[in-house]
């Protein structure tokens, strides 16, 4: 398998919106890799690889753990947040292609700039304190879609991403800001970043919408959407969406 999808689903209500997703990723036979502390919630999705996972307490960095495991199945692992589904009104066609687009070895995520909403300076003075070299322009990237496919780096990167983990948990934070975290690691591991240069092309973040819909609503959701949807005639659906 060339790409394999990826998220965390801990708890009831997240569980729920991951198997919207699921459901979704399912009618496209796209393979999905699910950390979860309710694996029986997925015994139906034939396409899902379900990996026990129990933690305390909810945890940014085990976002790792949902990328290495999917790196064991294919050769590209893509991150999406749990409570996110398949845009009602994304061309099929369309949707296939997104869905099995080729990236090139490296990470692919939107840079954010630190001098906004997605600072963490004491994230990048942990990092100089380890030794990290790095530039802080180009750290940040936004964190609930990204592809990472195997490079010879990728080991190095997460090794560097486990540090920051490991800091979260002795600081006993639930290590939020891992999008700067994950950043500064790629950039002092060497791992090739390509932005969004190859996510753009691929449309994956024109296909995903970053939502919360429940599992046990989707018939209805899809049938009010679809009615929209003909009442509306073709709307420019990004504007719903992850715009990139």
């Amino acid at each position: 398998m060339k790409n394999v999808f990826c998220t965390l689903a801990v708890g009831d209500k997240y569980v729920e919106y991951t198997k919207f997703l699921a459901a979704d990723l399912g009618a496209y036979k796209a393979p999905l890799v699910v950390l979860t502390d309710r694996p029986a919630a997925f015994r139906t999705f034939p396409h899902v690889h379900v990996v026990e996972h129990r933690p305390k307490e909810w945890f940014f960095h085990d976002k790792r753990l949902a990328l290495q495991e999917a790196l064991k199945l294919g050769d590209t692992a893509i991150f999406v947040d749990a409570d996110t589904t398949i845009w009602f009104g994304a061309d099929r066609r369309e949707v296939r292609k997104a869905l099995t687009y080729s990236f090139p070895p490296g990470l692919h995520a939107q840079r954010l700039f630190p001098e906004e909403y997605y600072h963490y300076p004491h994230l990048e003075e942990i990092a100089k304190r380890w030794g990290f070299k790095f530039n802080r322009n180009v750290i940040s990237y936004w964190e609930a879609l990204f592809a990472l496919r195997k490079d010879k780096q990728v080991e190095s990167f997460f090794a560097h991403w486990e540090k920051f983990a490991e800091e979260a948990r002795r600081s006993g934070t639930n290590g939020y800001g891992e999008g700067t975290s994950f950043g500064i690691a790629a950039e002092a591991s060497g791992l090739r970043r390509h932005f969004t240069t190859y996510m753009v092309e691929s449309k994956l973040g024109n296909i995903f919408w970053h939502t919360r819909l429940r599992f046990d609503r989707r018939k209805l959701y899809h049938l009010k959407f679809g009615i929209k949807e003909m009442l509306a005639g073709n709307i420019n659906f990004q504007q719903q969406c992850w715009g990139w």
